[in-house]
Order: structure tokens, then sequence, then C-alpha cells
């Protein structure tokens, strides 16, 4: 691999072995601008402590389950100390409130629609799941570690052969509009996933959910869930924001003959179970949240509200959280960001994350039919260009299908150098002549259109003559859909930080997001036994063998890891990153 470049802002890297905390040291860990007001660290220090929660659920004792599961009366060992839960500071009526920009705007309230990122930040913070990660604290950031906790639900055991979970809510749960939330309503919004409008039902095959029967209120209490097998990804699923429980009492008040599932209230309005509810929204300037009198967990609320104003120019985005009108600002220009380190009062957060920039080969389109072509261009790329050029520094070098960072990555998969000779050698191999192909990528991105440039130079030198071919997003996502671009630029975020569930995604014959036509029977069985398999070292093996396969066939190149970057005013923290890359705003607080 290229030698990397300096890694700019506060960075975290999480390996495939951490320590107890789940951080891996590094020379370039836990470096945050050195203006960043020294109070908000004695505050953090004072405020995010180990407290003791008997509710914690380790991904490492799920494991365990399964190699003495004859010696284990409980399917879920408990962690006798939580990594953090912050408390509110001080008086709640105090906290102040918090207003950002995002990278866009929000256009749906309903967490199991296909919708906005903002959407996506704004709906996980009016839903709250049966469990949630636990957080690791570095400087101002927060991030989500590979234990959970549980959220509404007061205890949630999985039986010795981990087939069948019960889930025993709290007491008194209530929905915003104190209507009580029971077991009725987790099924109902588990069924909703399984069988109504939104996109969530291609993740339940992954842990064997196939039937709304699988989900069982036992009594108003009490949820059972069946599976055909034990899967370390049903925690991490129901962890997840589009898991989040919905009102089915809000559902039968407001939804039609025609719409059962109340898709179009939802898109809309909210009963929320999580810990803000809408105060006010303009879909056009802005959706204010306040905190949510009903929560469960009032003291998780560690600010007085959240405004996320849509500003769709990010130079003024920039200029608003300059002048101290906004207090976070992401989706800036990458060379901006680089610029706004050096401002006094501004602290820049660029933390690892597992999304995957890839260049997409479409297999059912010659040359790139032939894996020798494939592996051609891989070995043509310009990576370090990338990561130094193209996103100054925000990124990482492609690493592949499982990236640094991500369990299970495997280091002797291959690795992403530039080699023209090499590339020459796999063309001359293929027998291919000089063909002329296009690159298709979102109008909206002008990182792929930087990174386009350097891929049609790379690919030149190796006789593909690449006409680049910017195309409005929606026509770029329809025609992606239907797998007619040749070659293209995609960026993709499995949600759950989980090897297989990636994979899947990315290269499962007939999968939803998989654009290139590839598929290998093969490899959807060795994915398959991944999501069936609990014991961590056969986890990797596994993974280790299909990610061979993938190198070797190539359907589509990982070019770079862009990092979850913000930039926010001094006094600014709990910037709190969980398995959906999402900002969780109930942390945000200020001083």
């Amino acid at each position: 691999m290229p030698s990397a470049p300096p890694i700019r802002g506060h960075v975290v890297v999480r390996g495939t072995n951490p320590g107890p905390s789940g951080i891996v040291a590094t020379p370039d860990a836990a470096r945050v601008r050195a203006h960043t007001d020294w109070k908000s660290h004695l505050f953090l220090l004072t405020h995010f402590s180990c407290q003791e929660d008997p509710h914690v659920i380790t991904s490492t004792h799920r494991a365990r389950l399964a190699a003495v599961a004859s010696l284990v009366t409980a399917g879920v060992m408990l962690s006798a100390c939580a990594t953090t839960t912050p408390e509110a500071s001080g008086d709640a009526g105090n906290a102040k409130p918090i207003v950002i920009s995002l990278d866009s705007s929000v256009d749906i309230l309903d967490p199991q629609q296909w919708r906005t990122p903002a959407s996506m930040v704004t709906t996980g913070s009016l839903v709250e799941q049966v469990i949630e990660q636990t957080y690791d604290e570095d400087g101002i950031v927060r991030t989500g570690t590979t234990e959970f906790e549980n959220a509404l639900a007061e205890s949630y055991e999985y039986s010795d052969d981990g087939t069948t979970l019960t889930i025993v809510l709290r007491d008194g749960l209530t929905f915003a509009d104190g209507s009580p939330l029971t077991a009725e309503d987790v099924v109902w919004t588990f069924q909703r996933g399984l069988l109504g409008p939104g996109y969530i039902k291609v993740l339940y095959p992954m842990v064997g959910i196939t039937s709304p029967d699988q989900f069982v209120a036992v009594d108003d209490l009490t949820v059972e869930i069946t599976v055909p097998f034990a899967s370390p990804l049903l925690d991490k699923l129901l962890a997840m924001q589009p898991f989040g429980i919905l009102s089915k009492e809000s559902a039968d008040e407001f939804g039609t003959d025609e719409d059962p599932w109340a898709a179009e209230w939802f898109r809309e309005n909210d009963n929320a179970s999580g810990p803000y509810t809408v105060s006010a929204y303009d879909p056009t300037t802005s959706i204010t949240l306040e905190p949510n009198p009903n929560y469960y967990a009032p003291d998780k609320v560690r600010n007085g509200g959240v405004t996320i104003q849509f500003v769709s120019d990010p130079a003024q985005r920039a200029l608003l959280l300059q002048s101290g009108e906004i207090d976070l600002a992401q989706g800036l220009p990458l060379d901006q960001v680089a610029k706004l380190e050096d401002v006094e009062g501004l602290n820049v957060v660029s933390e690892q994350s597992n999304r995957l920039e890839y260049l997409g080969l479409n297999t059912s389109i010659a040359p790139f039919d032939n894996p020798l072509v494939r592996q051609a261009v891989a070995a043509a790329l310009p990576y370090e260009a990338f990561v130094e050029e193209v996103m100054y520094g925000y990124a990482r070098p492609a690493s592949g299908v499982i990236p640094e960072g991500m369990v299970t990555h495997s280091d002797d998969a291959g690795t992403f150098d530039q080699d023209i000779d090499s590339a020459q050698k796999l063309m001359d191999e293929a027998g291919v002549a000089p063909f002329t192909t296009t690159l298709s990528f979102k109008q909206s991105s002008g990182v792929e259109a930087r990174a386009a440039v350097f891929i049609q130079s790379a690919l030149a030198e190796i006789g593909i003559t690449v006409e680049v071919n910017p195309l409005p997003d929606a026509e770029f996502t329809q025609r992606t859909g239907a797998r007619e671009l040749p070659m293209y630029l995609n960026n993709f975020l499995g949600w759950g930080a989980d090897p297989f569930y990636q994979m899947k995604s990315l290269v499962g014959t007939g999968s939803g997001t998989n654009f290139t036509s590839y598929g290998n029977p093969e490899l959807d069985a060795l994915i398959q036994t991944g999501f069936e398999t609990l014991d961590e070292a056969e986890r990797e093996r596994i993974s280790a063998e299909a990610q061979a396969i993938i190198f070797d066939e190539m359907p589509f190149i990982p070019v770079w890891n862009p990092n979850w970057t913000f930039v926010v005013r001094d006094g600014v923290s709990g910037l709190t990153k969980d398995n959906t890359e999402q900002l969780r705003l109930q942390y945000l607080t200020k001083d």
C-alpha cells in the first residue's frame, strides 16, 4: 500500500482486536486542535465515567454462548460496567439549544422509509429501540462499541441455542402523546418493517426472519422473537433506528384501507418514542426538535433541543458556522474544511468510517465481464492521489470490501496499490484491445467529479479511453438500479458494521444494492454461513475466504473510505456515531 497521508482532525482508529475499551491506540489517535476549549475537556472528564449497569449485552458473550450453550442457562451474559451513559449537565432547564446544518434537508419522518441523510439523523431522534449501543469517549467524540445495553427493554435474553429472544419492556413506557407503549407496538413495528411500505424488509432474511408470526406479544410487556439460527447481526439490527418503535394506535387512527400501515401519516408526523418530538417543521427551511417529556430516559437528552437548518449552499453553511449562527456543520467542501482547521474558535472532527467509495464495473457488459480486465483497472488506479488530492486527507486508502477497522477485515485478501506495469500485463493476458467506456457518477458530487479526472488519466495509460458522464442524481439512481451503466462511482455504508451484511449487500446475487450484475453461488453460501455463525474465530475464517474471492473476482474496486467529518464551534461536544454512522442528537451539548 502507498504510505498514508497525514490524518486530519480527530481520529479514533478501531481494529479487529481492540483492547477492553474497543480502541486500538495509534500515534494519530486522539488529536484535537489545541485551541479546543479546556473547559469542555474538564466537563467530559467529570461527566463521562463508567457507570455500573446490569443491562449491557456483549458480542463476546454472545459468541461464548455458542461455545458453552450446555452450561449456560440464559442466552445473554451481562457486563458489570457500561461504557458511558452521560448524565444531563445540571438542571435540564438550563441545557442549551443547538443549531446545526447538515448536507441535506429533511423530507420524511418515517424511519422505515428511504429518506435523505438529514432525515435519517432526525428520525433517529424521534424513535427509540429496545436496545442501543454503548459508546466510548475520546475528547469531544463518542463512538459506538460492539456492546449493547437496554433502552426500552428492561431485560433482553436469548435461549440457550440463540433462536428465541425474549424482550421484557420497562413498565410505564409511553409515546409523546401519553399513550402506552406496549409489546403490541413493538410487534406491530417489527411486522410493519417486514410487510409494510419501507425498504428494511430486505434486512430480515439476513437473520432468518421471513414471517410476521416470528414476532409475538406474550403479554403487555413481553415480546418473543424466534429465528431459525442464532446470529450476531440480530442485536445490531434491533439497535438501528429503522427498528425504533412506532405507535400502533396512531397507525390505527390515521391509516386507511389503502394505507393500513399509515405510511402517509408517518411521512409527515411523529408520535415519538425517542428523545425528541417535532415542535416546528418547514420542509423548505428547517426542523426544530424539542425534548420529549415522556421519553423513558430524559437524563440522556443533554441539550435544550436541536434545530436543523436547511442550507443548500456549503459556502453559506461555513459562513453561518464562523459567525456563530450555527454550532455544527456537515458536508462542507473538503478543501474548505482543511482551511477551517486553522480558524480560531472552530474544531474539525474527522473520524474513521466504514463508508466505502467504490468504482463499480458491470460484469454483464464486455469487456468488464472478464475478471482480468477488472483486475487491470484496479491495478491502474491512483489510490494515494484519491486520498491526498480528492479527499484532502479526510479519508483512508482503500483496504477492501471489509475496510480496516471493521471486524474480520483480512489483510491477506489483497492490497490496493497502483502498479501500471502489472495493470498492462493483466490487459495483455486478457487479450483485450484498447477500448472506450463511460464513467458515470452523481452530478451533485464534487468529490466524484474530481476522482473521475484521476481515473480517466490513469486508465488511459493502459489503453482504456474513459468518457466522463455526470448524471442528475435521480437518473443515476435509476440507471444503476437498471444495471445499465458499464462503470460508475458510488458509495455504500452497511448499517450495523457487520461484514456479512456488507458483502451480501454489495456482491450477493440479486441483492438490491449489487449494481454490478455479479453473482457467485459459492460466495453466497459463504456469506450465509457467516450470518449463521457465532464463533468469532470461525467468522474471521469465513470472512477472510469470502474477501479473497471478492478480491480475485473484483466486481467493484474500493477506492477510498471517507471519514465521518464535521466542523463545530468551540464548546460543542458529544458528537456521537453509532453503527449507522448517523449523528445522535441527544448527546450533543455546548458550553
